[in-house]
């Protein structure tokens, strides 16, 4: 049976090819996902921690008491002990833009463990060290004057040395600058006489744990003891490979249809010689074998093809989630996990899909098989439309209550998809029948023949529409929320406040305290504030406040004061009216803070602090978050604060420019989700192909009657060409339509916001799977077209 198989497969390659293409995509995502994964945590597992123990207070606002570092050296098992100033330091290349991603610039003091290849330790102020890579890829060197941004402050210092450094910053493409200790003790250390952390490396003989225990037993309890074991953990690249995992098993399963589509119109097709084989003695089992042989030869010729393009597609997605030009991640060609994985998924999906066809085509007795080329389509979809609105009314029913409890999301959203699935036949028998007399009013007997064609095998129809319903459903249903977000924080963004001009920095990055001052000294500014983010906890419960300059904010953001003052707020807390009720406070209520309440008072919905306390309460441990500027020209007057402040780690916006970064880092968003998904939409075009080439297969004959009764080909390919419309619109209206249904459900159940529907994507996709269906018949009908009459005629396939 295998050699039979493996002759089948041969005889029908080109049939088999679309299927084949499908899976391969499919392994292809899973191992490139796979690899790419496995080779980012190799590199940065490469980058090991330089000691065994770290100390570290456990809020960062708590310093590390420097006079610790002399006990901690008695500590048993401790061989070094190495006081850490750590924060953030972002140096300025040539151009004046910021090297690397503004999350990963750090700043150190400079010890041993930096490893000088040229020049020599930083001695002041004055002087710094940068690594390796930095200095590669600006071209600085030792004695060259560079730019770094500290504490929100811009400085120019010398380069006095190049250090080599393992570090995970460096290695994902971040900046590592040294500063002498004092230095970097007076820009990042909270109080004068500490330090940001201490780092320990064990004795030999003196586990990581045995250590962290002896250092326990002698600190405080404000302050935090960690292993280099639990720094290491896996973070945010493990959960990115589990996110890819997702998408690429969305895609196999739309390559589910494909393929069972195939197997089912080849079994149909080979009926006669099934028929023959049983008659001569094989059994059910050895047809049911021998199709699934060639389901498990296409699933190992997917397999090592999607592999080979899987070793591509992990380059392929270190370039689409590489955050800089970092040092190049080393990408494993071979992994053990990703292989066996390609595998078990690519033969694996193939056989499941196979399964059913399989059945079926060992079912089939030999008389009734031997009376005709085709087995009887005509079986009653009564108990396959039962099931299949039980469980739609399940999954809708699970769907709506997730309004009120997300997680039933994760089990109504499977469930009304898998449900619109097994219902696509009786939707496609619906859409047939809709589309009968405008078919036929636009196209003649064309719409007509194309409809009954379509009409002809609602399972087939269902099946390759269900391919494309698949990946269209989860585009329409992550579109939603992530359009209904962005459309309320853009109304957010205009409400909040009333700027012209916003400055914020890169990354949540420090604003000088000198800011300020150097904005309101620009020409053309009217008013400037500063506003400084403060969480105030009292009990086990925590107030989002913003500190604000009383004397300018009214100018900026309407204030409605309910009771008591804002002129008191030097001294005391005011809160708006939602907490003061929700905690029955009043003017005049001392809270656990320490502090009073002066006043109650609403904003806009935009501003988004529960609380105000003055500003300089404020910068007594903060910086300044937001700077909000008046003024009559904003797009002038930008660029002269962007040309007096000349510093890279601050963004100056107009009113405009910042309400359309709000929409901007959503679509970023959307459109990677859109990359990924993009895979899946790509096998359900395929499985449309698929079916209008297969199906011309089967109808030779009756194309070659076609043109015989004066048909031209422009007609036959315009009736292919509808048929294979009506499959794409029939996938993407029920993709849409769940899709749509699960977005708002999941839109509903976050409070405040409203459900945006985004005419214009959905208008999209309704125009891209037209084109699909117009694409998907060009070949199909290319082919039909060009069948000699008398050939055609001549056929035994009918």
């Amino acid at each position: 049976m295998l050699r039979m198989a493996f002759r089948s497969v041969l005889a029908d390659k080109a049939r088999f090819l679309l299927p084949t293409v499908a899976v391969m995509l499919g392994v292809a995502f899973v191992s490139g996902a796979l690899l790419y994964g496995a080779s980012v945590q190799a590199s940065l597992d490469r980058v090991q921690p330089d000691f065994s123990v770290q100390v570290t207070p456990y809020t960062i606002d708590k310093p590390v008491p420097a006079d610790l570092v002399g006990k901690l050296r008695g500590v048993a098992g401790a061989r070094e002990v190495r006081p850490v100033a750590e924060g953030r330091a972002f140096v300025v290349d040539k151009d004046g833009s910021l090297v690397g991603p503004p999350g990963l610039a750090g700043g150190v003091n400079f010890d041993a463990h930096l490893n000088l290849v040229g020049g020599q330790p930083p001695k002041d102020g004055n002087e710094i060290a940068i690594d390796d890579w930095t200095a590669g890829r600006t071209g600085f060197k030792a004695g060259d004057q560079v730019r770094v941004v500290v504490d929100g402050n811009v400085r120019t210092v010398r380069v006095a040395g190049i250090f080599s450094v393992q570090d995970a910053r460096v290695a994902q493409g971040g900046t590592l600058t040294a500063f002498d200790d004092a230095t970097a003790r007076a820009l990042f250390a909270k109080t004068p006489g500490s330090y940001t952390a201490i780092n320990l490396t064990a004795t030999p003989g003196t586990t990581d744990s045995a250590l962290a225990a002896n250092v326990r037993a002698v600190l405080s309890k404000d302050l935090e003891v960690i292993t280099a074991a639990e720094i290491r953990k896996p973070g945010a690249d493990g959960k990115l490979t589990e996110i890819l995992l997702v998408f690429a098993g969305v895609a196999l399963f739309a390559s589910i249809f494909l393929v069972a589509n195939t197997f089912t119109m080849l079994s149909a097709a080979r009926a006669r010689e099934h028929a023959l084989l049983r008659a001569v003695g094989a059994d059910r089992r050895h047809i049911l074998r021998m199709v699934l042989a060639e389901a498990v030869l296409l699933g190992v010729t997917a397999t090592v093809l999607g592999y080979l393009l899987g070793v591509g597609g992990a380059a392929s997605l270190d370039a689409l989630f590489s955050v800089s030009d970092g040092p190049p991640v080393a990408l494993q060609v071979f992994s053990v996990w990703p292989v066996v994985a390609a595998l078990g998924v690519g033969i694996g999906v193939t056989v499941l899909a196979a399964y059913v066809p399989a059945r079926r085509a060992a079912a089939v007795p030999p008389i009734a098989a031997l009376r005709t080329g085709l087995p009887p389509t005509g079986k009653s979809l009564r108990r396959r439309n039962i099931a299949g609105l039980v469980v739609t009314l399940a999954g809708a029913a699970a769907t709506a209550a997730g309004a009120e409890s997300q997680d039933l999301i994760y089990l109504g959203a499977p469930l009304l998809l898998l449900g619109l699935i097994i219902l696509t036949p009786l939707f496609g028998v619906g859409l047939t029948a809709l589309l009968r007399r405008p078919m036929t009013r636009v196209a003649g007997v064309r719409g007509t023949l194309a409809v009954e064609n379509t009409r002809r095998n609602p399972r087939r129809t269902g099946t390759t529409a269900s391919a494309l319903m698949v990946g269209l459903s989860i585009c329409a249903a992550v579109t939603v929320p992530i359009a209904s977000v962005g459309a309320q924080d853009e109304r957010l963004a205009d409400t909040g406040d009333s700027a012209d001009i916003r400055i914020t920095a890169v990354d949540f990055a420090d604003i000088g305290k000198d800011t300020v001052g150097k904005i309101a000294a620009v020409p053309g500014v009217q008013a400037v504030t500063p506003i400084t983010p403060v969480s105030l906890g009292f009990g086990r419960d925590w107030l989002s406040a913003a500190g604000v300059d009383t004397s300018t904010i009214a100018q900026f953001v309407s204030l409605d004061v309910k009771d008591g003052s804002l002129a008191g707020l030097s001294g005391g807390i005011a809160v708006t009216s939602k907490e003061a009720d929700a905690h029955k406070w009043t003017v005049g209520t001392m809270l656990a803070t320490g502090s009073p309440i002066v006043a109650i008072f609403d904003a806009p919905e935009g501003f988004r602090y529960d609380a105000l306390v003055s500003a300089s309460r404020a910068e007594d441990s903060r910086q300044p978050a937001t700077i909000l500027v008046k003024a009559a020209q904003a797009g002038s007057v930008r660029a002269e604060i962007r040309k007096a402040l000349d510093n890279p780690t601050l963004v100056v916006q107009t009113r405009a420019e910042y309400i359309e970064s709000v929409g901007a880092q959503l679509d970023l968003v959307l459109n990677i989700l859109y990359a990924l998904l993009s895979i899946s939409v790509l096998i359900g075009a395929l499985s449309v192909v698929n079916t209008m080439t297969m199906s011309t297969l089967e109808r030779i004959r009756e194309i070659g009657l076609l043109r015989a009764v004066g048909l031209g080909r422009r007609q036959v390919g315009t009736i292919l060409r509808l048929e294979s419309v009506i499959i794409a619109v029939l996938g993407a209206g029920a993709g849409l339509l769940a899709g749509c249904v699960i977005g708002a459900v999941a839109v509903a159940g976050q409070s405040g916001i409203p459900v945006v529907l985004p005419w214009d994507r959905l208008g999209l996709f309704v125009g891209v799977t037209a084109a699909i269906g117009i694409l998907a018949a060009l070949w199909p009908a290319r082919r039909a077209s060009r069948i000699p009459i008398l050939t055609a005629i001549q056929s035994g396939t009918e």
